[in-house]
């Protein structure tokens, strides 16, 4: 039985990978995508247009990108496209490492 895909064709999709990243780094370099604008998390300045590589604010440059929303696949994908130059994280991910080091820092772990 032969498979209609041909071995030299290369199957591309976005999927979830782990890396050990600098919290700090992602807090001071971060902005949140929500549904109508973003957010810088350095400074908490909102209304930031989302291919903004720089707050207009404080300054800081974006490194990061996390989305407040679930995404779908033709979003992610137009969005990687459109901010390659940025590193993409799960936002709820970020967030519960966030607390995991605040609560370790409250119990003085």
């Amino acid at each position: 039985m032969q498979h209609s895909v041909s071995k030299n064709k290369a199957m591309k999709s976005y999927i979830r990978v782990w890396k050990e990243l600098d919290i700090i780094d992602i807090e001071k370099h971060l902005l949140v995508a929500g549904e109508l604008s973003s957010e810088c998390y350095s400074c908490h300045k909102i209304g930031i247009d989302l291919h903004s590589k720089i707050c207009p604010n404080c300054g800081v440059g974006f490194k990061y990108i996390g989305f407040r929303r679930k995404l779908t696949y033709s979003y992610l994908k137009r969005a990687k496209e459109e901010l390659d130059y940025m590193t993409f994280i799960d936002f709820d991910d970020f967030k519960k490492s966030l607390g995991a080091r605040d609560a370790r820092k409250l119990l003085d772990i």
